[in-house]
């Protein structure tokens, strides 16, 4: 056990932030990404990153915009895709076998027009749906890149800060680090075989 604690202190100790700022961008983009989104365990993995960025002392600044632009970019893809596709977009077959998915992000954007694509991004199930629903429906392309800026940046905000700060405030010693962050690995893979396969 000390061989492996020791290795995880040399690692984190010429571990490069900028890994983890691409790890973080990435994690966020796919989460908001339509489909993709709905498979990736992004909360769990978000909290290990926010573990590891405190334990590497990331500036929160950084964290938040790298954070953020992933979000956006993800939910900016996904609004392209819901562009291109349009009405076709509930003929895709992940969508086709989840009719009740799509009616009731259909209904959110119906309800709530131009701010279910803020509200959608902190509903799990409806973020990353939303963004090419808006789409498919003929939300402005100007209007949505607003919303989609400024929801990111909340989202980053709530999502991102509060457990990084956490993570700096514990300053989690070698091997809580490792059962943590072991822990969320092990809970993201758990949710990833609970997954409906077909």
């Amino acid at each position: 056990m000390s061989e492996l604690l020791a290795s995880w202190n040399a690692f984190l100790a010429g571990a490069d932030p900028s890994w983890l700022l691409l790890a973080l961008f990435a994690v966020a983009l796919l989460e908001s990404l339509l489909v993709v989104g709905l498979l990736v365990p992004g909360v769990a993995l978000l909290l290990a990153l926010c573990l590891l960025a405190a334990e590497l002392a990331v500036p929160w600044w950084w964290w938040w915009l790298v954070g953020s632009a992933g979000a956006f970019a993800g939910d900016t893809l996904s609004f392209a895709i819901g562009h291109w596709a349009g009405e076709r977009l509930h003929r895709w077959p992940y969508l086709r076998q989840r009719p009740e998915e799509l009616a009731r992000g259909r209904e959110f954007f119906r309800r709530y027009g131009s701010w279910s694509v803020a509200i959608g991004r902190f509903i799990g199930p409806l973020r990353p749906i939303v963004p090419a629903l808006a789409a498919a429906l003929s939300m402005p392309w100007l209007t949505f890149l607003w919303v989609n800026a400024l929801s990111a940046l909340a989202w980053g905000a709530v999502y991102l800060l509060p457990p990084l700060w956490l993570g700096q405030m514990l300053s989690l010693t070698g091997w809580q680090m490792v059962l943590a962050v072991g822990g969320m690995t092990l809970v993201a893979l758990w949710l990833l075989r609970r997954l409906p396969r077909g």
